[in-house]
């Protein structure tokens, strides 16, 4: 019963500022505003807001979480909660992890609607300590994307550039960002064959990298590997534009994208989510809401389920990877 009252009083607050006049967003962005995850996926959410809502105000603050140190984050996040208090938007958009914690930490249950894109952690294990949903339902006011990182089908891509998969090596970087993607892999193959074909590799610096990387080439059951080194605080913090060179100078496999923007980069590509759609859907989530389309429960938690194949040719012939023009119309997008 209580929880009925609960979703009665939310969706009648969500009808009545629907009514109201201009409608403000506050969107709060985990990376800076040059991300190869982030900058797609905002551009999306703007671009739904503006060819769906008249007159909006949207305000946009960026964390950088992957630059910052813990202490800096949480600072920002205090910021940001300050802000929103001021402001008093209509309603709060976050990408990906580390905005959602943030909004999360100080406006789980509250009156503000919250729509969240990109969030790598399960919406199961986030709903352990927020209790925010009944199976996909809110009955809190936070709904959205988990984004999918398409293991399965990462495996699907190397048999196309004809790989027989042994194992694929996960390399990834020893902080809150590393460590969700590493979880979202153990999520996306756990109780499929694919479950014990995936090595991790945790690693904290530039020596470990070096380290993993010549293992990772060595070792001749490894066939591939992800190369989830978003950020890495060593003497300075590096970002995987800044290890690319190191990588795929010393892996001499197929490293796969879980984001076109790393394939052009220089890396190989693979099966990606399409952040673009990913956060216009976001958008359009929160536009339905701001036009009174819909009410708040009705909103359910979706997955990302659109996905670009992409392919750099440079990088396939450095590897000495022959891709027919039969296999090449199997591909979103080709890099050349």
């Amino acid at each position: 019963m209580g929880k009925l009252i609960f979703l009665l009083i939310l969706s009648l607050f969500f009808l009545t500022f629907a009514c109201s006049e201009q409608k403000s967003v506050a969107i709060l962005s985990s990376y800076d505003p040059e991300d190869v995850c982030g900058k797609p996926q905002l551009e999306g959410v703007l671009d739904a807001l503006k060819n769906n809502l008249k007159d909006v105000k949207i305000d946009i603050t960026y964390l950088d979480s992957r630059r910052v140190s813990s202490e800096e984050l949480s600072k920002r996040c205090d910021a940001f909660n300050s802000k929103v208090k001021t402001l008093q938007p209509s309603l709060i958009i976050v990408n990906d992890d580390a905005a959602f914690q943030c909004v999360a930490k100080h406006f789980m249950g509250g009156k503000i609607p919250v729509i969240f894109s990109g969030i790598n952690v399960s919406p199961d294990k986030y709903n352990e300590k927020f209790n925010f949903l009944k199976g996909r339902k809110p009955i809190k006011n936070f709904t959205g994307i988990y984004e999918k990182i398409f293991v399965k089908k990462q495996f699907e891509f190397l048999e196309i550039l004809g790989y027989k998969v042994e194992k694929i090596a996960v390399l990834y970087s020893n902080d809150m960002i590393g460590e969700i993607l590493k979880e979202q892999v153990i999520y996306e193959t756990k109780g499929t064959a694919f479950e014990k074909k995936i090595v991790f590799y945790p690693v904290k610096n530039i020596s470990e990298i070096e380290n993993a990387a010549k293992e990772i080439n060595h070792r001749s059951d490894i066939t591939a590997y992800f190369p989830f080194l978003m950020s890495i605080k060593d003497e300075k913090i590096y970002t995987l534009r800044d290890l690319k060179s190191l990588l795929l100078e010393k892996i001499k496999k197929p490293d796969i994208s879980i984001n076109e923007r790393f394939a052009e980069e220089g890396f190989l590509g693979g099966v990606s989510v399409d952040f673009y759609y990913m956060g216009y859907r976001a958008g359009e989530m929160a536009s339905y809401l701001l036009k009174g389309v819909t009410n708040f429960p009705n909103l359910e938690v979706e997955e990302s389920d659109i996905f670009i194949k992409t392919i750099n040719l440079k990088r396939a012939k450095s590897l000495s990877i022959k891709v027919s023009e039969e296999n090449l119309l199997l591909f979103d997008r080709v890099i050349r």
